[in-house]
C-alpha cells in the first residue's frame, strides 16, 4: 500500500512540475511588450496556390509535370498543388508556359471528372485543356482535337 501511495505522489508531484514548466515557457507576458501572435490566416485559397500537401488520401498527391507541345517544339514546367474541393486540385504555369499552350499560365484549377478526363481551366472558369489519362503517370490532350500536348509527371 505504502507503494502505490508513493508512486501516486510521485506522479502527482512530477504532472505538476512539468505542467508548470510548460506554462512558464510558453506564456509570454504583454506587459513585457511581447506582442501576441494571431496563428489564423484569412483569404484560405491563394491566387497561384503551391505544392501543399494533400488532406484527402484518396487524391493524387502535389506533383510537378513537364508539359510539352510537339507541333510547336515546346515544353515548360507546372505545378498541380493543393486540394481545392473533392474533385479540384490548384494549378500553376508559370508565363514562359503560354509559349506552349495559348492561355496555360492562367491556369488554376485541375479538375478530375467523373469521366477520368481532367480539365484545366482559368480563374474564371474558361476551358483551356482538357486531359486524358494515358500511360503510366502521363496525360494527352482530348479537346482541343488533334493538338500533340502530353504531360509527364515528373519524380
Amino acid at each position: 500500500m505504502k507503494a502505490y501511495a508513493f508512486l501516486l505522489t510521485a506522479s502527482v508531484g512530477f504532472a505538476s512540475l512539468g505542467f508548470l514548466g510548460l506554462a512558464q515557457s510558453h506564456g509570454d507576458d504583454p506587459a513585457n511588450g511581447a506582442e501576441l501572435a494571431d496563428p489564423i490566416i484569412s483569404g484560405t485559397i491563394p491566387v497561384r496556390p503551391s505544392i501543399m500537401s494533400a488532406s484527402n488520401m484518396h487524391a493524387s498527391p502535389p506533383a510537378i509535370f513537364s508539359i510539352s507541345n510537339f507541333d510547336r517544339q515546346t515544353v515548360c514546367l507546372v505545378e498541380r498543388g493543393a486540394t481545392l474541393t473533392s474533385r479540384s486540385r490548384g494549378f500553376f504555369a508559370p508565363p514562359d508556359c503560354d509559349s506552349v499552350w495559348p492561355g496555360l499560365a492562367q491556369v488554376e484549377n485541375w479538375t478530375q471528372n467523373d469521366d477520368g478526363t481532367v480539365t484545366l481551366t482559368n480563374g474564371n472558369g474558361a476551358l483551356v485543356l482538357t486531359l486524358v489519362r494515358s500511360k503510366s503517370f502521363s496525360y494527352e490532350v482530348a479537346d482541343p482535337a488533334g493538338v500533340d500536348i502530353a504531360l509527364l509527371m515528373l519524380p
